[in-house]
């Protein structure tokens, strides 16, 4: 059968389509066709400067996508046809003895020094179909969803378990607690969500630009959700949100900007947890961001918590599915309005979209 596969030849390049043969899936394996995927900044920064992980062009990008399982190969008993899956980014390294991904690893792939990532090492899913090798199959982040889930929703599990990933790192850090959103982009307003039905006390949301702090606001807030504009006055009137508390309990950096992290420690108080969600990254790799933490006043005395997510183990895969496939974001389909959704045809423009400041999550339709 015949593969349709877009392959970018460059960063800031084309995307050329072209026709290629696909196998039946061997032992172990199966084959997908791509129904969705979505687009993270990630694939914005790729798109427009490349990076360091991609190491040869023309390259397959894409790596937020739900799928139709259309065959699967002697000894597959996970998964069958018909069966609609999303998939996370960052995978296992392929190799069945190690210690963080193999057969008895500990799951935590993304500390492996040879990870992999869909869209980076390992092809995306700009692509009609793909055939999963067995260690992808038996050991990655592949969830089978409900058949009444709608595969718009099912291509946002990746992003979603990157947040709760985060979000979930320390106990009890969001359940009645204050929660501090920096940067009102796709990544806050899937933690707003997520937050909401962790039954958060109050979540305050921080934004420079107020088209869309307003449309994030009206569309994913309620009585406890307030909107702080990111100025001169952000930290006093932040900290002001959190009363009758001095702090937030839990502050997730979704900047991926300098000025982000500058912000974010300062909001830090007495018992708050830091997740510094969105890297700096480029071209030439991630900047240097000096900064200074008193161990003893201020990580001991003040129990103050720094932490970063980057990727997605099972376990906020699973957290993703769970709140997915219980239908418990009842408010998801808001994420992407008409403006959003591109046919498989138009990736450039696709992209092109998600780099707009008023833009949240970006689809683009494989059927």
């Amino acid at each position: 059968m015949k593969n349709l596969v877009y392959y970018l030849d460059r960063p800031g390049g084309s995307f050329t389509p072209v026709e290629e043969s696909i196998t039946d899936p061997g032992k172990g394996e199966i084959r997908i066709r791509i129904r969705r995927t979505s687009v993270c900044q990630s694939d914005v920064v790729i798109y427009n400067v490349g990076l360091p992980r991609i190491k040869q062009w023309p390259a397959v990008i894409l790596h937020e996508v739900s799928a139709t399982v259309k065959a699967v190969g002697e000894g597959v008993t996970k998964f069958a046809p018909g069966d609609l899956v999303g998939i996370g980014c960052d995978i296992p390294c392929g190799d069945r003895d190690c210690i963080y991904c193999g057969d008895h690893g500990s799951g935590d792939w993304t500390y492996c020094p040879n990870t992999q990532a869909t869209g980076h090492e390992f092809p995306g899913f700009a692509r009609t179909h793909a055939i999963l090798p067995d260690w992808f199959v038996d050991l990655g982040p592949i969830v089978k969803f409900d058949p009444s889930i709608d595969p718009d929703h099912a291509c946002q599990l990746e992003p979603l378990g990157c947040g709760l990933e985060g979000m979930t790192r320390v106990n009890n850090c969001i359940e009645n607690r204050i929660v501090v959103l920096i940067g009102a982009g796709s990544q806050s307003t899937y933690a707003l969500q997520c937050a909401l039905a962790m039954k958060a006390r109050k979540v305050v949301l921080i934004n420079r630009g107020m088209e869309r702090l307003q449309r994030v606001l009206r569309d994913f807030g309620d009585e406890r959700v307030v909107g702080v504009a990111w100025d001169e006055d952000v930290v006093k009137h932040t900290l002001a949100e959190c009363q009758p508390f001095n702090e937030p309990h839990f502050v997730m950096m979704n900047a991926p900007a300098e000025a982000g992290y500058r912000l974010a420690t300062e909001l830090l108080g007495y018992g708050t947890v830091l997740d510094a969600h969105a890297g700096v990254k480029g071209a030439g790799g991630k900047p240097r961001i000096a900064h200074e933490v008193d161990l003893n006043n201020d990580i001991h005395y003040k129990l103050q918590c720094y932490q970063a997510t980057h990727g997605s183990s099972m376990h906020g895969i699973g957290l993703a599915h769970d709140m997915i496939n219980g239908k418990k974001l009842p408010l998801l389909d808001k994420m992407t309005n008409e403006s959003e959704r591109f046919h498989h045809s138009q990736i450039l423009e696709a992209i092109q979209r998600a780099a707009d400041k008023d833009s949240l999550k970006v689809i683009i339709n494989w059927d």
